[in-house]
């Protein structure tokens, strides 16, 4: 990576980092964003992490950009979820994802579920949504450009992802929005070996992860790691809390 490159910031959730679904989430992605250090990775899991890894325990609201005013972001970011009161949330299970997920077609290529995550129940889904389109319509002017990931001819091929990338800078939003926690993101796309590690992960990491109530209060920023050991991970910068405490 360039040194003289700007970091890069997304606009994420997290699970709080002194419970034990946050340690048991950590295990499976073998990173912990937080302290920035490397956690001891369940090795069956390891060699299909991928590049979730390099993000830990997350889930976007608003993914990667460049921020033309840091300050300025944070305190807009601040305004927007000002009356946003806190709630609860559930991973209801653990599912499979095409990776560049387009109402259902991959725009990356012809391999069907090639990422593993956790889904939300479905009442805090929503609220989500809410969050990520209040956020997304309300800070374009803070966003400096394009970024490589997107700026592709695969997605400038989809007229309807294109316009959504210019606009808003990622064609995961609104509709294409899916909230969910990256767990693997390097299938090989085939239904065998989804359905393996889905077995996997319930029989391992079920009882501790699923069904239990998660308190969201607060939306993180996660910043890429410029240059390092971590060089290309993310960490977390900043904290903003939603106004009215759980």
């Amino acid at each position: 990576m360039n040194k003289q490159q700007k970091a890069r910031i997304g606009i994420y959730g997290s699970v709080p980092k002194d419970s034990e679904v946050f340690n048991k989430i950590a295990l499976i992605l073998g990173y912990d964003p937080f302290q920035v250090k490397a956690v001891e990775q369940d090795k069956v899991i390891a060699p299909v992490c991928g590049r979730a890894k390099t993000f830990g325990v997350h889930f976007s609201i608003y993914d990667i950009f460049t921020p033309t005013d840091f300050e300025k972001l944070t305190e807009r970011i601040r305004q927007i979820i000002l009356d946003i009161e806190p709630f609860s949330f559930t991973f209801s299970r653990f599912t499979g994802l095409t990776r560049g997920d387009y109402q259902g077609k991959s725009v990356y290529d012809n391999k069907s579920k090639t990422v593993l995550a956790l889904d939300f129940d479905n009442e805090s889904v929503k609220k989500f949504h809410q969050i990520h389109k209040n956020i997304v319509t309300q800070i374009q002017d803070l966003r400096e450009r394009i970024e490589p990931e997107f700026d592709k001819e695969i997605f400038r091929n989809v007229p309807k992802l294109w316009q959504l990338i210019q606009k808003y800078g990622t064609p995961y939003a609104f509709e294409n929005y899916h909230p969910h926690l990256t767990l693997l993101s390097s299938l090989d796309g085939s239904n065998a070996t989804l359905e393996k590690f889905i077995t996997y992960l319930n029989n391992n990491y079920g009882k501790e992860i699923l069904n239990i109530k998660i308190p969201f209060d607060r939306i993180y920023i996660f910043q890429e790691i410029i240059g390092g050991k971590f060089d290309g991970y993310f960490e977390v910068i900043d904290e903003i809390f939603l106004t009215k405490q759980l």
